[in-house]
């Protein structure tokens, strides 16, 4: 019986812990709260890819030819990343913000979010146009 309680007890204080844990709605800690749920969530769907985007670069700062051999490969999932970020991820962001009818607080940058996921900036440069090739390609189809 002691146990139940306990355990009832561990249960509702788990629950109010977790809801205590979300800032004020939109204040400028709710908006990075909202902001790193999101973000977070799709870095964690998209782990993969942006593992390959990390390697492109060596420790010395240099692109790492085979592994940007190999990520070139992968120009149409770079395509469909980047564009899940637009077409998903600013409009959910975009909504967030909505709420509080505050978009001056939040501009969405994608280079940005991969230099938050630990992407270099020689990577971020030779990504660039592999994209823009890629949204060339996908065009002209």
């Amino acid at each position: 019986m002691k146990r139940r309680a306990a355990f009832a007890a561990l249960a509702l204080a788990t629950t109010l812990g977790a809801c205590a844990t979300a800032p004020e709605p939109c204040t400028a800690a709710w908006i990075d709260y909202r902001t790193d749920q999101i973000l977070t969530r799709f870095a964690r769907e998209n782990r993969g890819l942006i593992t390959d985007l990390r390697q492109v670069a060596r420790p010395d700062g240099k692109v790492d030819t085979v592994r940007a051999i190999l990520l070139a490969a992968k120009a149409e999932d770079l395509q469909k990343f980047a564009n899940s970020f637009n077409k998903v991820i600013v409009p959910e962001l975009r909504t967030s913000l909505n709420q509080c009818r505050d978009n001056e607080n939040f501009v969405p940058a994608f280079t940005e979010f991969l230099r938050k996921e630990g992407v270099s900036e020689p990577a971020l440069e030779w990504v660039g146009p592999i994209l823009a090739v890629a949204q060339v390609i996908e065009a002209n189809q």
